[in-house]
């Protein structure tokens, strides 16, 4: 089987990391070959996942950005490679303003007389198929239950749940104290804490700054901070002013290509989103069995819920709360972990074959 992985982009983030993961898994308990289209390239400061994906799939990895020939070719471009499934990695009709997947080229590539099937998958909670759907895919591959039961509850396209996987190899083989000693840390005693992603007001990293200070006070450097994640320019309005009251038991280590050691490093991840679709970090916690204190939100459904404990919403109760976690056992150290890296592959596999099959 021959598979074709779109992307709106590869800047750091959870849709490519989840990108990533899938050609990992395909590539380790399948024999397909895998193709990948970048639509866009909108820097190349941010690109720890883009790199990783470019060595995974070599010669078949295309950046079509600023190629506006290239996209109109899409179709050719899926006729001399033999592609069976085409799967892109957002809706199409929810791409950025400033990189438009154009509705003609879509409802070309989506024609049914065409040999493919076409599958798309959702990375966020916002998009209204009612009011913006224009083309039908063959599938929809799903991050969240939420997508299923109600975001695309009214398509007629198929859709299947495919969860980002529990995965334990991700693990650094490195000890804590190696990594420790490493950034040149070494106190005695502490307690890491660590909080990762983009600095934006949906993670919400001013609710973590506001524990570490209430801790601090308490407590001096006896739990230490550290956040992982890019502040990019265009959301400078949030996180500059943070950045004026660090409290001194914060370390803002910004973004990161060995994110692993850091998990090895941690005591417990706080996980302050407010607006996440697909938690992808969350899975990354408990892949590296560790504590998680995040906001339980709706849409995840009961995913994440024997994993985490959830924030309150008042940092002073929060903060405290926080100690009692670190100091009790973790919640789900005995539970059944199913949905490995071979789980994830065979879902794949099975959705993808189920729409090949259809007449």
């Amino acid at each position: 089987m021959k598979v074709l992985f779109i992307a709106p982009h590869l800047s750091t983030g959870g849709m490519p990391a989840f990108l990533l993961k899938r050609i990992q898994a395909l590539q380790q308990y399948s024999n397909f070959e895998i193709y990948v289209i970048e639509w866009k390239c909108y820097s190349m400061e941010y690109v720890v996942q883009r790199k990783q994906i470019q060595k995974l799939v070599g010669k078949n990895f295309y950046s079509f950005s600023g190629n506006d020939e290239a996209k109109k070719s899409i179709t050719n471009f899926c006729y001399e490679k033999n592609i069976n499934i085409i799967h892109i990695e957002e809706i199409p009709e929810g791409f950025d303003s400033g990189n438009l997947f154009d509705p003609e080229i879509q409802k070309e590539l989506y024609d049914s007389s065409h040999p493919w099937k076409v599958i798309e998958t959702c990375h966020n909670i916002y998009f209204n198929p009612k009011e913006n759907k224009l083309h039908e895919p063959n599938g929809y591959a799903c991050v969240t239950p939420y997508h299923i039961k109600n975001t695309f509850k009214d398509q007629n396209a198929k859709k299947s749940l495919i969860s980002f996987p529990i995965d334990p190899s991700i693990q650094s083989s490195k000890s804590k104290e190696e990594f420790l000693d490493k950034i040149g840390y070494r106190r005695k005693g502490e307690f890491h804490i660590i909080n990762i992603g983009l600095w934006t007001s949906g993670k919400n990293q001013g609710y973590a700054l506001d524990i570490a200070k209430r801790l601090y006070d308490k407590y001096g450097f006896t739990y230490i901070f550290h956040f992982i994640g890019n502040q990019a320019p265009n959301f400078k309005d949030y996180w500059e002013p943070l950045m004026e009251s660090i409290p001194p038991n914060v370390i803002v280590w910004g973004e990161k290509d060995n994110t692993k050691d850091y998990f090895k490093l941690a005591d417990l991840m706080l996980f302050t989103s407010t607006w996440e679709c697909n938690p992808i970090v969350l899975k990354e916690a408990i892949s590296n069995n560790i504590k998680i204190m995040a906001n339980n939100l709706d849409h995840y459904g009961e995913e994440y819920t024997p994993f985490i404990s959830e924030l309150t919403g008042d940092s002073f109760t929060d903060a405290y709360n926080l100690v009692d976690i670190i100091h009790s056992p973790i919640k789900y150290s005995d539970y059944d972990i199913d949905n490995n890296m071979q789980t994830f592959a065979d879902n794949h596999i099975k959705f993808y074959t189920s729409l090949l099959d259809e007449k």
